[in-house]
């Protein structure tokens, strides 16, 4: 995990240090884009501290937003990795594995979805990243939902730790783009 932060935060790096700073997008510390994105609930607030740990401490939105997003895809890849592992072992049901398969279905739509929003942020063209955002967290949230009955596999707490990094991307993005 830190080979993957240190590599966000240099991609996020060359956004700052390439002078490619958007229009209009404003900068501030890590702790007052969270204290932003959370207002006044707490979960929200800790849980992009956590994201944005290594991230620089003083930047634009859009590096934030560019942190997270790109965190969450790794995620989403390990995710499927662990998705694949399960259904090779053989051992779960027809229904079970109908759920992992639509998980990793939505987690590869989430991934595209992210990938695109990382292309616009790093562009500074958010005319589609408001609706990605959305309809990354809508992915995720449907293979949460398929689990839903079947809250004993390994893979349920992972989905949720996803579930909400993907909301503290979009909440870190909705910070540029609005909600």
């Amino acid at each position: 995990m830190t080979l993957v932060a240190a590599v966000l935060v240099s991609l996020a790096a060359l956004l700052v240090a390439g002078g490619e700073a958007c229009n209009n997008v404003p900068s501030m510390t890590s702790y007052d884009a969270c204290i932003k994105l959370s207002n006044t609930t707490e979960r929200w607030h800790a849980l992009c501290r956590e994201t944005l740990l290594n991230a620089p401490a003083t930047a634009e939105l859009t590096v934030y937003a560019l942190v997270a997003t790109r965190l969450a895809r790794q995620r989403y890849r390990n995710a499927v990795a662990e998705m694949d592992q399960m259904l090779g072992t053989g051992k779960l049901s027809a229904s079970e594995k109908a759920a992992v398969d639509h998980c990793k279905a939505k987690y590869g739509e989430a991934g595209r979805l992210m990938a695109g929003v990382a292309d616009q942020l790093f562009a500074c063209d958010f005319s589609r990243v408001r609706q990605e955002y959305i309809d990354a967290q809508v992915a995720v949230g449907s293979c949460q939902d398929g689990l839903w009955a079947y809250r004993g596999l390994p893979v349920v707490a992972m989905v949720t730790a996803d579930y909400d990094l993907t909301m503290v991307s979009y909440l870190l993005g909705a910070l540029i783009v609005g909600r």
